[in-house]
């Protein structure tokens, strides 16, 4: 029995800015029925990695041909995966629509231009549903795949999320009479806050807020930013790592992803991401 080789006909990876090392390991791509089908009686094979997954198939016949035959005999003409995201707050963090409801579709006949190194990112559509069974889903077209499997390249596809961006809002509620005689919070490059402003939180109790106003910070997975609380009238007091004033908060957490706010002005809806520290 002649043992089948396999041949890499494409590769599919989910980046995002938010994760530390940029691969967005939460989305998880499963042919759907139909693929599925075509997949186990025609042979091919697939193997999963953490961001994506890779396409094989067997040598045993020319690829190309087996392709067309099949977009022949089925009437279809490209392989459909499912798009299941395994995070809840996905929505949260990446810079979409906040309010959008639907289902996120990808196609190879609607790509972007191929970069230096041979990678093709595949454009974004935001389908609008009130209920949607998955996340999203990518068509890869054979005709998009036979041009290349002729020279025996493999097509690398990539799908890209940038993390969203918003106004960090710092409420500080003094229950502990901590002295607060000019508080602020310290800077970072184009970062600053404005504050502090008087506010009653939904909780009834008073509370001190600072806003980093227009500068939208981008949310994370892990934390890219480090503030402080301080106290600027304290010169008797500085703090040996700062030349600003007497440090009261060392390390300000950072926002919760799961919780975000939206902030409407006259101009445009602003998300902003609240953060409740008790002193």
């Amino acid at each position: 029995m002649k043992k089948s080789i396999y041949i890499k006909m494409f590769s599919l990876m989910a980046y995002h800015t938010f994760f530390d090392n940029q691969k967005c390991n939460c989305l998880h791509f499963k042919p759907n029925k139909i693929t599925e089908n075509i997949l186990l009686k025609f042979g091919f094979k697939i193997d999963s990695v953490s961001n994506g997954f890779e396409l094989f198939g067997s040598t045993q016949t020319s690829l190309p041909d087996l392709l067309d035959y099949i977009s022949k005999t089925t009437f279809q003409d490209y392989f459909e995966f499912e798009i299941k995201c395994s995070n809840p707050s996905f929505n949260l963090f990446t810079e979409m629509p906040i309010q959008w409801l639907g289902q996120i579709t990808y196609s190879s006949q609607d790509s972007k231009n191929q970069s230096a190194n041979g990678i093709i990112s595949l454009n974004q559509t935001l389908e609008t549903k009130t209920i949607s069974p998955h996340f999203g889903s990518v068509k890869i077209y054979f005709d998009d795949l036979q041009k290349n499997l002729y020279s025996n390249t493999p097509i690398q596809y990539k799908i890209n999320f940038e993390a969203r961006a918003t106004q960090w809002q710092y409420y500080f509620i003094n229950r502990n009479a901590v002295p607060l005689n000019n508080p602020s919070i310290t800077e970072k490059g184009a970062i600053q806050f404005e504050g502090p402003q008087q506010v009653t939180i939904q909780t009834g109790e008073e509370a001190l807020l600072f806003t980093s106003s227009s500068a939208n910070i981008p949310l994370s997975e892990k934390p890219k930013y480090k503030f402080d609380l301080i106290n600027k009238s304290d010169t008797s007091e500085l703090n040996q790592n700062s030349s600003k004033g007497k440090i009261i908060f060392k390390g300000l957490p950072v926002p919760d992803v799961s919780r975000i706010g939206i902030l409407n002005t006259d101009e445009k809806s602003q998300v902003t991401s609240p953060i409740y520290i008790y002193l």
